[in-house]
């Protein structure tokens, strides 16, 4: 026992580096599967507990204008497997009539989200605050949702003053709500929470009236047929229809995305860990192969030695996934923030507690496991291999001439093209650390890049042009219409504009039942989308569908599709098949007028002349047309829309570019420390021969740069082509309307930056690890 612990005592102090690197690594492994794990457990707990408590409906249908409260209650009670309903009233208002007044002072008439005052239910879709307790504000209190607090600095104490109709309310912020179901910015809207009395009295005086139909069933999944029954009435359902999966898959989508890409990079991390280990374990016996040598002479078994080795690296792989917890609990904070922030804080539970430590307990074993593997290489060493030849536990390498083959080349170029030729093997965990760390920080940056891209508007059902414009829905919908084309018609400033209205059909879906399909329709519906099969409509029996609703209906391109509307039958064309995430990703386009149908929104895509400033044109049309009107230039309709979902992949691209530099750094310091343990007889015989410390330096310096130039150049190659395989794939499988993402590249990141600090940090490392050159003394390894 006592000569144990004296060699572990002595193998600490020798292989101080060996032993730092495997602690980091071990912290790198650790860390990072307890952060990813920390995250989705997270998200999964938070979630589960926000809509306990919250109960956000299964079924919701939003209103503008009167209702019969009594015939609502008549269709939903009749129908099977309900087990609650309630309607919600709304005040909306405009972005315009509400000023913040605080440090200074701004109004919300840029926010794209539709804004509505709402006092807190009795039991079901409540408004809660951080901690997820049930909300109350008292008269002249105003609670205001934290999804808006992306967009605007507005904080306890403000004063927020809504001015509507010639009406004016001055209110107090005084919490931060959180909205189960309208906390995304991919959801058009979003609640402000007041007292009861301040509500009844604002009610009838300000403002638009909307109402929620909200509906609870037996089983969730009920929403959808009771949709299908619920559109095909004459109840008020003029508004969105959202069911319980899109109000979950909206409101966690940022934070989705955010553990999609936690997981994959760690997995792609640890795998690099574990060779990263395998190199540290066999640097240590490289260097300590004498002594391995005089334990066997000494008469020590391989399964004592083994243990030996064992036991220091079972401490280092445990203090290293202790350390890497700790972190990773510590850190992880950062990476759940904005879970946080979305579902409230939630309090330690028993996933949250048991799954991360499986998880360090899981990579424990399996790190053990591998160092056993590693370590019985062991026994094929025999006494004379490890004292007399020296041979360790490399394979003999076949000497091949060539020199004389090439005199173009300075003789250090030409020594390191012919090893690094002949023995590639020897330099792989070198090329494939660069390969799998060039393309994990590129995947993330080429996906980051797309969504902040404008071309990402193809993804939305849009043309990539520079203003948007929605009417909000309503009874000022007609009258929006016509002020918005006076409006356009005489702006001197556009090039071009097209206008859509949406108009809803109804067609037969896989399982022969009746289902609703919304159409944009327009003289260029479906121009400029990127099509996954055929193309845009250009008759008037053709329409393109999206994703969802192709795989609803269960057809394709060239399949006819009957269509039913002001009660006639008509067969449409699909012509093609496209990707949307708008209105949860079922919608249509048609160049078809659908004559006589209810028009349930407008939409305009406008394009201006050069020269005119879009975001300056947006405000100047906002001030002319007042309240009513979303209008945005397309970059920030995008950035308003998927901002959240940006900044998260923000977060973690910057993470994995930190991590995978650290990582990089390691394993080169590891890599030359083994291979000048390795190739101590030849720098010794390279020296002998007149070869200057430089020389011997410049030419690992060329060696590992060439390897490290093919690992960055095939992984940056290979991420753009299985990078948007694996994106792609994550996506359709949330089933948000897009199952093919073509990544938008910036070239100068994504070809020159990141591959070129990539090979200069190497190059970097490299040369400073092969100092230790210089202090080598010939004679000494010689008699070596």
């Amino acid at each position: 026992m006592n000569l144990k612990l004296n060699m572990l005592k002595n193998d600490f102090k020798r292989n101080r580096t060996g032993n730092i690197a495997l602690l980091l690594f071990m912290t790198f492994a650790a860390g990072l599967i307890v952060a990813a794990t920390i995250v989705v457990t997270g998200l999964f707990t938070s979630i589960t507990g926000m809509y306990q408590t919250a109960k956000p409906p299964h079924f919701l249908q939003m209103h503008k204008g009167e209702i019969n409260q009594e015939t609502i209650d008549k269709f939903v009670s009749s129908y099977k497997g309900v087990t609650a309903w309630q309607t919600v009233p709304m005040i909306d208002v405009y972005g315009d009539d509400i000023k913040i007044i605080g440090d200074g002072s701004f109004r919300l008439s840029d926010s794209r989200l539709d804004i509505s005052l709402v006092k807190q239910n009795k039991e079901y879709d409540l408004l809660l605050d951080k901690d997820r307790n049930i909300v109350q504000v008292k008269p002249g209190e105003i609670g205001i949702p934290v999804i808006l607090l992306d967009s605007f600095k507005i904080k306890l104490g403000d004063k927020v003053v809504l001015t509507n109709n010639g009406v004016t309310k001055e209110f107090i912020v005084t919490m931060y709500v959180n909205d189960a179901q309208m906390n995304s910015t991919l959801c058009s809207s979003t609640r402000m929470l007041i007292s009861d009395t301040d509500f009844n009295e604002l009610f009838d005086k300000i403002g638009e009236k909307e109402y929620l139909i909200e509906v609870y069933f037996t089983d969730s999944s009920m929403a959808s047929d009771f949709q299908t029954a619920y559109e095909n009435t004459d109840l008020p359902q003029n508004g969105q229809a959202v069911t319980y999966t899109i109000i979950i898959l909206l409101s966690a989508l940022a934070d989705i995305v955010m553990s999609l890409v936690l997981i994959l990079v760690s997995m792609l991390l640890d795998m690099i860990a574990l060779m990263c280990i395998k190199y540290t374990v066999m640097a240590a016996l490289e260097e300590e192969i004498g002594e391995i040598g005089t334990m066997k002479a000494i008469g020590m078994s391989y399964i004592d030695i083994r243990n030996l080795y064992l036991t220091k690296y079972k401490m280092m792989v445990g203090t290293g996934i202790v350390i890497g917890f700790i972190l990773a609990r510590i850190l992880s904070r950062e990476f759940t923030k904005h879970v946080s922030k979305t579902f409230g804080n939630q309090p330690a539970s028993f996933l949250s507690v048991v799954l991360p430590i499986a998880s360090c307990l899981l990579v424990y074993l399996i790190t053990i496991h591998y160092c056993k593997k590693i370590l019985k290489k062991l026994k094929r060493v025999t006494v004379v291999d490890a004292l007399v030849t020296g041979k360790g536990f490399s394979k003999k390498e076949r000497v091949r001439d060539g020199l004389s083959r090439s005199m173009r080349l300075s003789v250090n170029l030409l020594l390191s093209v012919r090893e690094t030729v002949l023995n590639f093997n020897g330099f792989m965990i070198v090329f494939l650390v660069m390969f799998i760390v060039s393309g994990i920080m590129i995947v993330p940056m080429n996906l980051l890049n797309t969504m902040k891209s404008k071309e990402f508007i193809s993804y939305m059902g849009s043309s990539m042009d520079d203003i948007l414009i929605e009417i909000d829905s309503g009874e000022n919908l007609a009258k929006g219409h016509e002020a918005l084309n006076n409006l356009l018609l005489q702006d001197t400033d556009i090039n071009e504009f097209n206008e859509f209205k949406r108009v809803r059909v109804q067609t037969i879906n896989s399982e022969n039942e009746l289902m609703n399909i919304h159409i944009d329709t327009g003289i260029h519906a479906g121009v400029e989308l990127k099509y996954l099969l055929g193309k845009a409509p250009v008759q008037k029996n053709e329409i393109a569908l999206s994703k969802l609703n192709a795989d609803e209906i269960g057809k394709s391109i060239g399949d006819y599709i009957l269509l039913r509307f002001r009660d006639k039958q008509a067969k449409f064309l699909i012509s093609g098949i496209y990707q949307d995430v708008t209105s949860g990703g079922y919608t249509a386009k048609s160049i078809n007028n659908f004559e006589g149908l209810e028009i349930e929104k407008y939409q305009y895509t406008i394009n201006l002349m050069d020269n005119v400033n879009a975001k300056e044109k947006a405000v100047i049309w906002s001030e002319k047309l007042g309240g009513g009107f979303d209008i945005l230039p397309m970059e920030e309709f995008i950035n308003q829309t998927l901002g959240g979902v940006s900044r998260q992949i923000e977060v973690a691209t910057t993470a994995v570019f930190v991590i995978g530099m650290i990582l990089i750094a390691l394993i080169v310091v590891l890599f030359m420390k083994l291979r000048l343990v390795k190739d101590v007889s030849q720098i010794a015989a390279m020296k002998a021969i007149g070869f200057t410390d430089n020389d011997i330096r410049k030419q690992y310096l060329y060696k590992i740069g060439m390897v490290s130039f093919i690992g960055i150049c095939a992984g940056t190659f290979i991420s753009n082509i299985l990078g948007e395989t694996i994106v792609s794939m994550a996506f359709g499988m949330m089933d948000l309307g897009i199952t093919k993402v073509t990544f938008i590249i910036n070239p100068f990141i994504a070809y020159l930056m990141v591959p070129l600090v990539l090979f200069i940090v190497t190059l970097v490392i490299t040369w400073h690890s092969s100092r230790q050159i210089r202090d080598y003394n010939i004679f000494f390894l010689i008699n070596e």
